[in-house]
């Protein structure tokens, strides 16, 4: 029977632990973009995937080549991914989980490189989990926008309806309701779980191994 439902998960935070260094990351990021010309008041309060957003999307109205300050925010961000990847572990049965959702198509849709993921994936016996991978390296703007999940959603043929997020952030939740699809929420990543747990997901999740479970209490089976 063809699977027509699609579960996308996000990596950090939600199937590893959460290991980004973002504060540094941000302060590094902004003062980089200082030494181009561009102000530090343009990024007050926003996180690393907001700023990398704003650069691709207002990049060449500041005056760069296409692409120019997003790619070097990816060579900024790429450190920081391989540093963290240095210290990700697998969240508690992790395998387990994945190999109880056999009924769906799943994808996963990260704001990590490609190099980042491509470390570890296979060390963590992850290799053969997912029928697409969408990372950083794939779209012009990162989750909370929802380019990276209308990707897989092509790829998958299924109804938006008939999709559901789980990551660990505020942009995991954001970028589901972005892309009209459900969104469920493992706590522990990298939002407090009572912001979280106050913008109401369809679903939260103390750890990865309730998933399976708590799909069937939203009839996503």
């Amino acid at each position: 029977m063809e699977k027509s439902r699609l579960i996308t998960l996000d990596f950090e935070g939600t199937l590893v632990s959460f290991q980004w260094n973002l504060t540094e990351a941000v302060d590094e990021t902004i003062t980089i973009l200082a030494e181009k010309g561009v102000p530090k008041e343009k990024f007050i309060d926003l996180n690393y995937a907001a700023i990398y957003n704003l650069v691709q999307e207002k990049g060449a109205e500041w005056g760069f080549p296409d692409n120019y300050l997003g790619s070097l925010l990816d060579d900024i961000y790429e450190i920081y991914d391989l540093d963290a990847a240095s210290r990700w572990q697998p969240v508690l049965g992790l395998l387990d989980a994945l190999s109880q959702l056999n009924d769906y198509k799943i994808a996963l849709v990260s704001n990590i490189g490609r190099k980042g993921l491509e470390q570890v994936l296979s060390a963590f016996g992850l290799q053969n989990s997912f029928g697409m991978i969408v990372t950083r390296n794939d779209v012009k703007l990162l989750k909370p926008e929802r380019e990276g999940l209308l990707k897989v959603i092509d790829w998958a043929k299924v109804k938006q309806e008939d999709t559901i997020h789980i990551g660990d952030s505020l942009s995991d939740l954001e970028a589901a309701r972005n892309a009209g699809v459900k969104v469920g929420i493992v706590l522990g990543g990298e939002n407090k779980r009572e912001t979280l747990i106050r913008e109401q997901p369809d679903i939260v999740l103390e750890q990865l191994t309730e998933l399976p479970a708590a799909l069937k209490t939203i009839g996503f089976c």
